[in-house]
């Protein structure tokens, strides 16, 4: 990238730093030491408890690259660095992908590890949120699960972990359709026909959250997308209307309990600041293959909020996160 960008050591050297600074964002919970945090579950590059700054600094020397590490953040913390960047209102960032995340700007008086901090009066607070609920030896169970959702956290990659978010990310909707829909079937409530084909709806993961946003929307008098979807996807063709209206009713109450739990998120940290006028971003591809869920959220937040207070929300590109790490990089 360097070399191509026309990056390398002459161009540097033209620098008044003699280097070129170079901001991180990363899918993982770092410490302000730039160590991965122990209970990082989700980590599959074996970083966890270890210094990615030196990591990468160590890699840099040895390929003699004119570079310099000047921040490592998590992604939704660079995303609320993005979004106050654009706008200075904006105080909350949440992202809502594959797994779901908050980030919050917190009075540095308040964060008592910090409190002797002088260089600034406020400091991002990366919630780690999609962890409540966990369930441990410590902690039981704080949410309400069905036991729909109760198999899926078993059958999971870590069981009792990050339930709030087993509840509302997009890698998990989908699977909490699909096995409502299996469990009809094994019931002879959907699809009773004897040539129905069974095996491609019984993979697990194999129902994408992406399916929902089309079969909920479908308001033809047939519901032809969600025939379209069952016949093209999973091989289950010639499926009766009461089928398909089973099939979008379940995709609409799973949806709405999502939003609802990410209404209330952002409500709770919006109470949390307790500022009358206060932008939220908001960001993730659960809400760019669903606007249905975004738009209950919304509702759901300004419904539990307290009269009087003005909240405006921010969709953000997906590329965020790479704003924010670059506006790090350059405040350096």
């Amino acid at each position: 990238f360097l070399h191509t960008s026309k990056l390398d050591n002459s161009a540097a050297d033209d620098l008044s730093q003699g280097f070129l600074p170079l901001g991180i964002s990363i899918g993982l919970p770092v410490s302000g030491e730039c160590r991965v945090d122990e209970d990082a579950k989700e980590d599959s590059l074996g970083l966890r408890g270890s210094n990615v700054a030196r990591k990468l600094c160590d890699a840099i020397t040895r390929s003699h690259l004119p570079v310099r590490v000047t921040s490592i953040t998590n992604n939704t913390v660079s995303a609320l660095v993005a979004a106050n960047h654009a706008d200075k209102t904006t105080q909350i960032a949440v992202s809502f992908n594959h797994g779901i995340n908050a980030a919050y700007f917190e009075s540095l008086k308040n964060v008592e590890c910090l409190a002797k901090n002088s260089m600034s009066d406020t400091v991002a607070i990366n919630t780690e949120i999609g962890r409540f609920g966990s369930i441990s030896k410590q902690n039981t169970q704080m949410l309400p699960l069905t036991m729909w959702d109760r198999r899926i956290d078993r059958e999971s990659r870590h069981p009792g972990a990050r339930i709030l978010e087993k509840l509302v990310a997009d890698q998990y909707l989908g699977e909490i359709v699909r096995n409502l829909i299996t469990d009809f079937m094994d019931c002879q409530l959907i699809f009773i026909s004897e040539s129905c084909e069974v095996k491609p709806i019984s993979k697990e993961y194999a129902f994408h959250t992406a399916y929902m946003a089309p079969i909920m929307e479908d308001t033809s008098v047939d519901l032809a997308s969600v025939e379209a979807i069952f016949a093209a996807e999973f091989g289950i063709h010639n499926t009766c209307y009461s089928d398909r209206l089973v099939v979008r009713r379940l995709c609409e109450i799973v949806a709405k309990r999502a939003s609802c739990l990410a209404g209330a998120l952002l409500a709770s940290l919006v109470e949390h600041l307790g500022n009358a006028d206060v932008s939220v971003a908001v960001s993730g591809v659960l809400f760019d293959v669903n606007q249905r869920i975004y738009q209950d959220a919304v509702e759901t937040m300004e419904m539990l909020g307290k009269e009087g207070c003005s909240v405006s929300v921010v969709l953000q590109a997906r590329c965020a996160d790479l704003v924010g790490a670059a506006v790090n990089a350059a405040s350096f």
